[in-house]
């Protein structure tokens, strides 16, 4: 029996078989002794058994990620029964925590980020850690999120301003567009009239220079008038002189003839035909005489309208040179405003270019605007879905974020929102 007992505390048996009958007296009471050990051995062990039985149960399942097991089993081994306690206990602490990680993880997976984990069921350890990570997990999400919920605010916020901004832009840069499409449509008129002008005023420099050169001839005309006219007055003079001495001639010759008739009567019948002779000349000297003051009177006529058609000459050439003159200083504005004109041209034509320049550059602000403008819708709609994303998220500070002017205010100071 004794043997039986030894293999049996040394495990090399399972089970103890010792028969309680013996044949002598005198050990019965050893062998009755032996047999109650015996019996309580086996009864302890097999408590024992059970206990670790549910031990190793409990630390297979803990091992495939079970909690709700526990030791339900007694012994009367007290160390054993601490042992199942603290397993006990520590598969609870195991299965609250897990259970309260399970709880926390899916209040996250709600978009509920509020909550966070005791971390006091553990005093130390890696538990404890992995507690405090998922806390910090939570805070670190919770502050990610209060960033993502202020920027998308804020995004949101500045988006509209953006949109509205670019539609005020749009419409400034569509009138912009329009007054110079307007403005270039008027320059180009405005071109046409300059150009009809520079033409204009190149034909009237032509037809002044035509103009001149004919002044130029009739002054030269009109000097030669005036020469002929002297020259016509210089022939009167001397045709009036030389009618002078034909009157004079006439009037010795009527003397002399007046004096060969009285020679003739006194010659008596002897000078009648010599009389007749006198008298004949008398009245050709006479007649000669009124012939002469007939031609006096003309030449004195013809004298007079000379000196008129002198002054007339003359009076025409010092009009045709003042004439001239007018026409040479005409001639200079026309050069002048030929001059202008023709700067007139070239600044419009540069003008004209600046303004063809500014319509293309307005053209691709346009263009550019409307690619803001799809942009700023974008980013709309990002901030619109940004901002909506985080409004079904619970977090601490949700309820106290700021204003997106505050936020925004905030970014320009010393101290940072998040």
């Amino acid at each position: 029996a004794l043997d039986e007992i030894e293999k049996y505390i040394s495990n090399d048996i399972n089970e103890l078989k010792i028969d309680p009958y013996v044949s002598d007296p005198n050990i019965s009471k050893i062998s009755s002794k032996i047999v109650s050990i015996a019996n309580h051995l086996q009864k302890k062990q097999d408590q024992d058994l059970e206990v670790f039985g549910e031990v190793m149960l409990v630390c297979e399942k803990l091992s495939d990620g079970f909690t709700d097991d526990r030791i339900t089993q007694k012994t009367e081994d007290e160390k054993i029964n601490y042992v199942a306690y603290s397993i006990n206990k520590a598969m609870d602490n195991l299965s609250v925590s897990v259970e309260e990680v399970i709880k926390v993880l899916g209040e996250y997976e709600n978009n509920d980020y509020t909550s966070s984990v005791n971390v006091s069921l553990f005093r130390g350890g890696q538990f404890k850690q992995l507690l405090k990570g998922i806390n910090k997990l939570q805070e670190g999400i919770t502050t990610r999120v209060l960033q993502s919920y202020k920027i998308g605010l804020t995004m949101e916020h500045q988006a509209d301003i953006l949109q509205n901004e670019v539609n005020q832009l749009s419409e400034s840069t569509s009138k912009q567009a329009a007054a110079i499409e307007q403005t270039a449509a008027a320059i180009e008129e405005i071109t046409q009239s300059i150009n009809t002008n520079t033409e204009s005023t190149v034909n009237m420099l032509d037809s002044g220079k035509i103009l001149q050169d004919s002044a130029k001839k009739s002054i030269s005309l009109a000097t030669g008038t005036t020469e002929a006219m002297n020259n016509i007055d210089q022939s009167t003079q001397d045709v009036y002189n030389a009618i002078t001495v034909i009157s004079q001639i006439a009037f010795q010759t009527n003397i002399l003839s007046l004096n060969a008739a009285v020679e003739a009567a006194t010659a008596g019948e002897a000078g009648k035909g010599f009389a007749v002779v006198a008298q004949e000349v008398r009245n050709l000297a006479n007649r000669s005489a009124d012939a002469a003051r007939t031609i006096e009177g003309l030449m004195d006529e013809l004298k007079t309208q000379t000196e008129a058609g002198k002054l007339s000459s003359e009076a025409m050439d010092s009009e045709f040179n003042l004439l001239n003159q007018h026409l040479e200083e005409t001639m200079s504005s026309l050069d002048q405003i030929v001059s202008a004109s023709r700067e007139q041209k070239d600044s419009i034509s540069q003008i004209n270019m600046s303004i063809q320049h500014i319509d293309a550059a307005t053209q691709s602000n346009a263009h550019a605007t409307q690619r803001v403008n799809d942009i700023a819708i974008q980013t709309h709609n990002v901030a619109n879905t940004l901002a909506d994303s985080n409004k079904d998220v619970n977090f601490e500070g949700k309820s106290a974020t700021e204003t997106p002017d505050e936020i925004i205010k905030s970014l320009f100071s010393k101290e940072k929102l998040f």
